[in-house]
């Protein structure tokens, strides 16, 4: 079953579901958008209701594999293909709602082909942008005592989801795939993302942060390190390795 995208959100939403490197924009389209929530009530109407300062509302829960959710819609079309009868339900900015039910568990389009559970905690990260920040662990730090060397086997879909995200912004160069090794603190080779770039590159390590987040790879944690002319590692990869991803020029 596939799902006809009805506004800018879906469209991301479901690229979203196959595609790791577009979650990014997603979760900014989502920040930005209005979502739809179903009202609780003795009398509901199918119609739209605004809120007043210091009103408070009775929104509908549903359970899922014995969880309770507060469920929201991308568009109306969504929730009416949950919900038959008439309703009462309010249309309010994601973010603004968020607020109002932090602690809560989201489900976003129950039903549809396409949704998303949103846990408390990441509701959380979505409210204070975090979510779009990699993790420092993701960095590789200077100065350490590190083998670095050609991968066993390359991480096929990881390479694919971040050679999609590396098109996608422009300041990418190139990047290359190895693995490394402190024989002092680790047990098992790492997965080693090199990123060379023109400009800024704290965009691009955090979103390509998010895409490692979801992808699984054989000898985790990814770690980057940036091609930016101060690693000391510019010439071992521009001479020992082939890179996975070379942005075309014309």
């Amino acid at each position: 079953m596939s799902l006809e995208a009805t506004n800018t959100l879906e469209e991301k939403l479901a690229k979203a579901v196959n595609e790791p490197s577009a979650r990014p924009d997603f979760y900014n389209e989502l920040r930005n958008s209005e979502i739809y929530t179903i009202q609780g009530g003795t009398t509901p109407v199918q119609e739209k209701t605004e809120l007043t300062a210091g009103q408070s509302v009775q929104l509908l829960s549903v359970e899922m594999n014995g969880k309770r959710y507060v469920p929201i819609f991308s568009s109306l079309t969504r929730m009416q293909d949950f919900i038959k009868e008439p309703v009462q339900y309010l249309a309010i900015n994601a973010l603004h709602f968020f607020q109002l039910t932090k602690g809560a568990d989201i489900l976003l389009n129950p039903g549809s082909p396409f949704g998303k559970e949103f846990s408390a905690r990441e509701i959380e990260s979505i409210l204070d942008g975090s979510v779009f920040n990699a993790p420092e662990a993701y960095v590789v730090e200077k100065n350490t005592q590190t083998m670095i060397g050609p991968p066993s086997e390359p991480p096929a879909e990881l390479l694919a989801e971040l050679s999609t995200l590396f098109e996608r912004l422009k300041n990418v160069i190139c990047a290359y795939n190895a693995q490394s090794f402190n024989p002092r603190t680790d047990r098992a080779p790492r997965t080693l993302i090199a990123v060379s770039y023109i400009g800024k590159g704290d965009n691009i390590i955090a979103e390509a942060g998010k895409v490692a987040e979801s992808v699984q790879v054989q000898f985790p944690p990814v770690e980057f390190i940036e091609l930016n002319g101060s690693s000391g590692l510019e010439s071992y990869f521009e001479s020992q390795c082939k890179p996975f991803y070379l942005k075309e020029t014309f």
